[in-house]
């Protein structure tokens, strides 16, 4: 018995079409008539009587026994060429990456030199501003130290002037207390 799908021309689908109308093997579609495989979907009149010499010859060519076991070869299978594993997509690939990662470097090169420059700066300007506050403290001891140097001179001439003013209160009155002892005499 010979399959449907042995018959040239028929596939999958119209292999499951035929099976599904009652044609099983090719000796049923080589005993058909064309009237009989016309209500087979995708059959058409043209196409009815071809199938049937097809079905015939595939009948004729097959043998009815079994064919002989298939024999392996004792022939060595032919050495491969190595094969170019990178095509020229794959190399512009790869130096694309290449060149990403080399943008990338430089990218984290030029953060880490402006990170460190604006690290710098900072330290100058602190640098500065301290020396700055030193002589600011300088220049404020330096004033302080007058204001107390001038209200300690302030107050002892303050001092010296309560004392020559008591001394010439004390004189004045000493000298009236002397006109009065005179004018008493």
């Amino acid at each position: 018995m010979t399959s449907v799908t042995d018959v040239k021309g028929v596939g999958e689908a119209l292999g499951q079409a035929l099976t599904a109308n009652g044609f099983r093997t090719a000796e049923a579609i080589a005993k058909a008539s064309p009237a009989d495989l016309v209500k087979v979907p995708r059959i058409g009149v043209a196409r009815a009587p071809l199938l049937i010499a097809a079905a015939k010859e595939a009948i004729s060519t097959k043998p009815a026994t079994k064919p002989a076991a298939r024999r392996t070869s004792t022939r060595k299978p032919a050495a491969r060429k190595p094969v170019a594993r990178k095509t020229v997509a794959a190399a512009e690939k790869t130096a694309e990456a290449a060149a990403r990662k080399a943008a990338e470097e430089k990218a984290a090169a030029d953060a880490a030199a402006a990170k460190a420059r604006k690290k710098a700066k900072a330290k100058a300007k602190a640098e500065k501003a301290a020396k700055k506050r030193a002589e600011m403290e300088a220049v404020f001891s330096k004033a302080k130290d007058k204001v107390k140097a001038k209200a300690k001179k302030d107050k002892k001439s303050q001092k010296d002037d309560k004392s020559k003013d008591k001394k010439k209160k004390d004189d004045k009155n000493k000298d009236k207390k002397k006109e009065k002892k005179k004018a008493k005499k």
